[in-house]
């Protein structure tokens, strides 16, 4: 085995986590209440080794294509705090500097297409699973999973409009996109996200 294969299967292993916790939100295998509490611990258990596995070997890998045996250059990201990342010389330390370019630039906006959707479907949904509030829940599913599909398919392509700077930051967690590398991470996103998006409109040409 390639000393780089553990690396990668532990990051691939890691990742799975984040299909889990949107598994538990959207089908609610032990009911609503205990399925959202046992993805929020999921959610809060994977930073505590997410992180740490991400700070210890960042400097072992290309944090954009993943790769180990190419020549790196190194950069500072500001998240949170200042973090050295490294990343192929061409033509992945380009193209992530335009994507942390583009993420910081419109922060506001992917923050808003992200955790509005998300948080209505968690305070619409439990307070239905109470009784206090009667929304369908396949509007609900719509709505959480529709409007974060097009800001992550959004991000997916249209990062490379950022521009390539010595002062980056980005505005979400960090130590998700090293597991499988912000390219392949995107990649799943941009995939997944059309899925999502596909159904949603399939959903509105259903009932209306």
């Amino acid at each position: 085995m390639r000393p780089e294969f553990p690396l990668h299967i532990k990051g691939i292993l890691l990742f799975l986590f984040i299909p889990l916790v949107l598994f538990l939100f959207l089908r609610h295998p032990f009911g609503v209440s205990t399925s959202f509490i046992a993805a929020i611990a999921v959610m809060i258990g994977h930073r505590f080794a997410a992180r740490p596995f991400f700070l210890n070997n960042r400097n072992k890998r290309c944090f954009w294509c993943g790769r180990t045996i190419r020549s790196r250059s190194q950069l500072e990201v500001k998240s949170g705090e200042a973090i050295l990342l490294e990343a192929c010389d061409t033509p992945c330390l380009g193209r992530l500097e335009r994507f942390f370019d583009f993420c910081f630039r419109y922060r506001s906006i992917l923050r808003a297409g992200i955790f509005i959707p998300l948080l209505w479907y968690i305070i619409t949904t439990w307070l239905t699973s109470a009784g206090v509030l009667n929304f369908p829940s396949d509007w609900n599913r719509f709505i959480f999973q529709f409007f974060i599909a097009v800001t992550v398919v959004t991000i997916s392509l249209a990062y490379k409009t950022g521009k390539e700077n010595d002062t980056l930051a980005f505005p979400f967690p960090i130590h998700n996109l090293f597991l499988l590398g912000a390219r392949n991470t995107l990649l799943v996103f941009r995939f997944v996200g059309l899925w999502w998006i596909a159904a949603g409109i399939y959903f509105l040409y259903t009932v209306l």
